[in-house]
């Protein structure tokens, strides 16, 4: 146990190089022993730099760990007898496995989970929504070391990507500049009418559910035999492929979301004149919320395809991946008309969409 030392009546520290009485000095297990000034001041700037349980032996190359009645005893300060016992504890909940902090803004709430595996937690106070295993935003079906690779790579590459945040595009037919003002990416021309892609700026008519071709990448079969410039290219291409569609889902669940709040004073609207209750049409919102679920799923399944070898199993992905899309660009456009929509017909587009959603999760999450 850590305590005083038995010597002669004064010994010199090696720290202050001060001769004390032999009673002022204190060692841990590793038995270095040193005066109680230095091991208050050593404790002391290790808690300013915010060190708790790490705070090791003062000689050179010891690796011995102060425990913590032995940081206590010599810490004379409230506030940072208090401020040690904070950091402590932090250490505490982040080393074990089953307990995590909630990641929201000023919120303090610990999670438990029986569990230590990446799924979906939510904050009972702040209502944050993160991945228990790493703390980042959900990313279902990406797992946590490849939403990390892939954040890592928008963050190195953002100047590259910086073009692709225009929110304007021309109609591909009459050439009219057209701003994206919804989430959803079936656009048509104010001007002209036409139906058209904004991702692909193809014509709408061949974007059935059947398959969603856009957003599927075509590799080059070839590459390989291609100089370093040209493999480097077709690098770039296929990164600001599949950026461009995570970042445009990342815009439409933003716009979505202003529509939302559209559709909330429309209801309120309607509901002061007397055109139904609020619970006649709270299947809206619940259509709402459902869509941004599952743009929210098909946000993360970029980082995902990016990241997989080509192969029979990622041609399955990417099928999947493109009904998905494609149902959720058909229900986006209902909500976005909601007024003109049938209800029987938009629950029967939220049943497609949401089915889409668990098929895709339940084939390739990896739980």
């Amino acid at each position: 146990t850590p305590g005083p030392i038995p010597c002669s009546r004064y010994e010199m520290c090696p720290v202050c190089v001060t001769q004390h009485m032999s009673e002022k000095f204190y060692n841990l297990s590793c038995a270095h022993m040193f005066c109680k000034d230095c091991w208050i001041m050593h404790f002391e700037v290790q808690i300013k730099q915010g060190i708790s349980t790490a705070i090791s032996c003062m000689a050179k190359d010891c690796e011995v760990l102060a425990p913590e009645d032995f940081v206590l005893k010599h810490l004379i300060k409230p506030n940072l007898r208090e401020k040690y016992q904070q950091f402590t504890f932090q250490d505490h909940v982040k080393s074990h496995p089953q307990l995590r902090f909630c990641p929201g803004p000023n919120c303090q709430v610990i999670i438990r989970s029986q569990e230590p595996k990446a799924k979906r937690a939510v904050c009972s106070q702040c209502r944050t929504i993160f991945c228990f295993k790493c703390g980042m935003d959900y990313h279902a079906p990406t797992d946590c070391q490849i939403i990390k690779k892939w954040l890592t790579k928008c963050a190195d590459d953002s100047e590259t990507a910086n073009y692709i945040s225009a929110h304007t595009k021309d109609c591909p037919k009459c050439h009219i500049c057209i701003e994206k003002n919804g989430g959803c990416n079936h656009m048509q021309c104010y001007h002209c009418k036409h139906d058209f892609c904004w991702m692909c700026l193809g014509d709408w008519k061949s974007h059935g559910s059947e398959y969603y071709e856009c957003s599927r990448y075509k590799e080059n079969p070839n590459i390989a035999h291609e100089s370093v410039h040209a493999q480097a290219r077709e690098a770039l291409k296929k990164y600001l492929h599949y950026y461009e569609r995570w970042e445009n889902h990342s815009k439409s669940l933003k716009l979505e979301a202003e529509t939302l709040e559209k559709l909330r004073l429309k209801i309120n609207q309607k509901v002061m004149a007397n055109l139904g209750t609020w619970i006649d049409w709270q299947y809206l919102f619940v259509a709402a919320n459902l869509l941004a679920k599952c743009r929210y799923t098909l946000q993360y399944t970029y980082p995902y395809a990016y990241f997989m070898e080509p192969g029979p199993r990622k041609e399955l992905f990417e099928y999947q991946q493109a009904q998905l899309e494609a149902e959720i660009e058909n229900l986006s456009w209902k909500i976005e008309r909601a007024e003109t929509t049938d209800r029987g017909d938009l629950e029967n587009q939220m049943d497609i969409a949401e089915k889409r959603r668990t098929t895709l999760l339940k084939d390739f999450l990896d739980v």
